[in-house]
């Protein structure tokens, strides 16, 4: 399968590329108030707001200052839009099914709910992001509203 690899404090994490729209510079975010604060805000993608999520905030491993080489991967699940923002996008790359692990229970701090596996490749461990888990069914419900 292949996955698109990026960065989150240096850590190599995997969405399934099949989720995955494309993958944007990170532009200017408009804030709406009153959103769980790893909702971001929105942006204006080819006249369309999408939803924005601080992945580094919702996986509970820091947020930091957004810098000009920042990205965000635009995916779409279930029939909605969001953008990831993160660190830095690295490339798309095969990972073999027989490659991935069970995740242990605790990576770097981050709920096991989030991750559905992780791989070593070489001297790097990928972590495969659980996209379903990201947003609890609360969350969805605030995401939809602003989706336009």
């Amino acid at each position: 399968m292949n996955f698109v690899i990026f960065l989150l404090n240096n850590v190599r994490y995997a969405i399934n590329i099949s989720v995955v729209e494309e993958v944007i510079p990170l532009p200017a975010i408009t804030l709406i108030a009153r959103l769980p604060s790893f909702i971001r805000g929105i942006i204006n993608l080819r006249g369309k707001a999408i939803p924005v999520i601080d992945l580094k905030d919702r996986l509970g491993i820091g947020a930091s200052p957004y810098e000009i080489n920042n990205d965000i991967i635009i995916v779409k699940a279930h029939n909605k839009v969001a953008g990831f923002i993160v660190d830095d996008t690295l490339s798309i790359t095969d990972i073999p099914d027989n490659l991935f692990t069970p995740p242990p229970d605790i990576i770097n701090g981050i709920d096991i709910r989030y991750i559905s596996a992780t791989a070593q490749i070489g001297k790097d461990l990928i972590i495969s992001l659980n996209l379903d888990n990201i947003l609890s069914l609360r969350e969805k419900e605030e995401f939809v509203k602003l989706e336009v």
